[in-house]
């Protein structure tokens, strides 16, 4: 309950003239700079380059503001939505959707549940606000070994790639909730869901930052380690080239809608 104070103030920047709201769980908090709404100096300059890119005063191309809280799931976004975070007169031309991680890691949840808690979110911005764009962005990887490991490629390396997972798995610094179990699989199935109800549907798009954050190699796929500042967080550079194809996005989205 006490998260949907800390959204209203952050609605103190006003409504008028945004291009774009991004609205989230920490890896949207990360462009405020903050987690759990203190400071972070690790942030200072993701919430630098997100400033540059989507403030028109500051040199970016549009005009945005990102509005996470650490630890969100989507009923907890929900809630803020319901409950003063898409007040009257906040009319940006796109909302930028990026929820579900949590869902699925700290609280455990199916993967129909999680797209289930998704696409309410949406349907609760589509009811405020009909005529505006929402963009669903793909939950990104979660890292659950040293490589980054996320799919193998072919027989020959599938005992490897195994055995190799359950030992990083042992790892402190994995999440405790789900880490006996692989996320990709249904971060995969998830985001597939995602994307089809977007093609399905007027108004809303689907954004997939596996582009971004994936890479195929000759025996899978793997997290772009040098883009991650944790398990599941970007770093400054990882934000760089998200921000980047973000913004190529928006200038479809936005021309298309003019």
């Amino acid at each position: 309950p006490g998260a949907g104070g800390r959204g209203r103030r952050r609605l103190g920047e006003g409504g008028d003239g945004l291009d774009v709201v991004f609205i989230g769980d920490s890896i949207t908090e990360q462009r405020q700079g903050t987690m759990m709404g203190k400071s972070v100096t690790d942030f200072d300059g993701i919430k630098e380059v997100f400033g540059k890119t989507f403030t028109k005063d500051k040199g970016g191309d549009f005009n945005g503001i990102a509005m996470g809280i650490s630890g969100d799931t989507t009923k907890n976004l929900l809630w803020r939505l319901m409950n003063g975070e898409m007040p009257y007169g906040l009319t940006p031309k796109v909302w930028w959707v990026g929820i579900g991680l949590n869902d699925l890691t700290m609280k455990g949840c199916s993967e129909e549940v999680v797209l289930l808690g998704i696409l309410r979110v949406v349907e609760e911005i589509q009811n405020s606000h009909p005529s505006d764009i929402i963009v669903i962005n793909s939950i990104l990887p979660v890292v659950r070994n040293t490589d980054g490991l996320l799919e193998h490629l072919g027989k020959h390396h599938e005992d490897v790639a195994l055995k190799k997972k359950e030992k990083n798995l042992l790892d402190e610094e994995m999440n405790k909730k789900r880490d006996h179990v692989d996320l990709w699989p249904s971060i995969v199935a998830i985001n597939e869901e995602l994307s089809k109800f977007a093609s399905a549907h007027k108004g809303v798009k689907f954004f997939n930052a596996d582009n971004v954050f994936v890479e195929e190699r000759q025996n899978g796929k793997y997290v772009k380690m040098d883009l991650m500042h944790d398990t599941v967080h970007p770093n400054l550079s990882g934000h760089k080239k998200w921000n980047s194809e973000i913004k190529k996005r928006l200038h479809e989205i936005i021309k298309d809608g003019e």
